[in-house]
């Protein structure tokens, strides 16, 4: 009876090993539906009376007249990281029978602080996906508890596809995972140095024309092409900026010619009538009220002393001034060609006089 009853108990004890064996595989296997685990803790739902329940929700609401505030949800950060298996799986009939190891606690903040790290240092964030072999961009990033990092989608793909929760590089079993924004922070740094690299690429260009378009080339065979192009814009602007109508030209032409003949009428009149001694006498008698005894022009005393005196002139408008020193202005002024000149004080068209000593 003794034997019977240890062969039995040992039979017994291999049943429940071997169905907890099974379960385990099959709870690892992600087979739920087929596990002793979870038919043992399947619950049918009781069903309830509507109207209790409907009497439990129904609460009594007073109308004040006041205005309620609404406060919307407030506004989450869009690239905060959190966890997505926050509480351990459950253990099954194998690992209570210590047939297997059970699975890890949830890691800590500090923990994942130090997987964050490693994954940094190994620059998996600004490589490309394993599964898919592209790039993170703005998708959704994935880290593993064993520091590596893929596609949210890829790696759902992927469990899925084998049936296994396992690291597709390092094969580590029973991991945790955590939802991270490295890379997107990466990719929108990537995209603003490239933009701000278009941007100063544009500028430079921009400068660089404006440059061409200003200063010559040192080349000469740049130099004249540069010089060809801009003598052809300007004599390009100067036919726009034409007016060329042939007949207001020569009416212009014609009020020229009429103005300046005018002025050459006044100067004859002015300066073409000849003085006689009684206008040379009362010029003279004018120019000795001012009592100027030097010249203008060389600033010499006019009554010089010395053996070659200097000859003085007196002009029609009553200035006078040292003979020599008013032919010398003339020739370096006007020149000898010209038939009238102007008096170096006041500007008027003389005749001269020259005064003996």
């Amino acid at each position: 009876m003794l034997k019977n009853k240890g062969h039995s108990s040992k039979r017994d004890n291999l049943a429940v090993t071997a169905v907890a064996l099974q379960d385990h595989i099959l709870h690892d296997l992600q087979l739920r539906n087929l596990s002793v685990a979870d038919h043992s803790k399947t619950k049918v739902p009781k069903r309830e009376n509507t109207s209790k329940s409907l009497k439990r929700n129904t609460k009594a609401v007073k109308d004040t007249g006041l205005q309620k505030t609404v406060q919307g949800p407030e506004e989450e950060d869009p690239e905060k990281e959190y966890v997505l298996d926050p509480k351990p799986p459950p253990l099954t009939l194998a690992q209570k029978l210590g047939l297997f190891e059970p699975p890890l606690l949830p890691l800590s903040s500090d923990e994942w602080e130090q997987v964050k790290q490693r994954s940094i240092s190994q620059g998996d964030s600004s490589q490309p996906c394993p599964i898919c072999r592209e790039e993170f961009q703005l998708q959704p990033q994935v880290l593993l508890s064993c520091s590596h990092v893929f596609h949210r989608a890829c790696l759902q793909a992927f469990e899925k596809f084998t049936s296994k929760k396992t690291c597709p590089l390092c094969r580590k079993s029973q991991y945790q995972t955590r939802v991270i924004y490295d890379a997107a922070r990466l990719f929108k740094a990537k995209c603003a140095i490239r933009i701000q690299a278009c941007w100063r690429g544009h500028v430079v260009r921009k400068w660089y024309q404006d440059l061409r378009r200003t200063m010559p080339p040192t080349d000469t065979k740049l130099r004249r092409k540069f010089f060809e192009e801009k003598f052809t814009e300007i004599s390009r602007r100067m036919l726009c900026s034409y007016h060329t109508d042939i007949d207001e030209l020569f009416a212009e032409i014609d009020h020229c010619l009429a103005i300046n003949r005018s002025v050459l009428q006044q100067l004859d009149g002015q300066c073409g009538r000849r003085l006689t001694d009684d206008d040379w006498q009362e010029i003279q008698a004018q120019a000795l009220q001012r009592e100027a005894s030097e010249c203008s022009i060389c600033l010499a005393p006019l009554a010089g002393s010395g053996r070659r005196p200097r000859e003085a002139v007196l002009l029609s408008c009553s200035h006078m001034f040292h003979h020599v020193c008013l032919l010398a202005l003339e020739q370096f002024s006007w020149g000898d060609s010209s038939p009238f000149h102007a008096c170096p004080l006041c500007r008027a068209c003389y005749q001269k006089k020259i005064l003996q000593s």
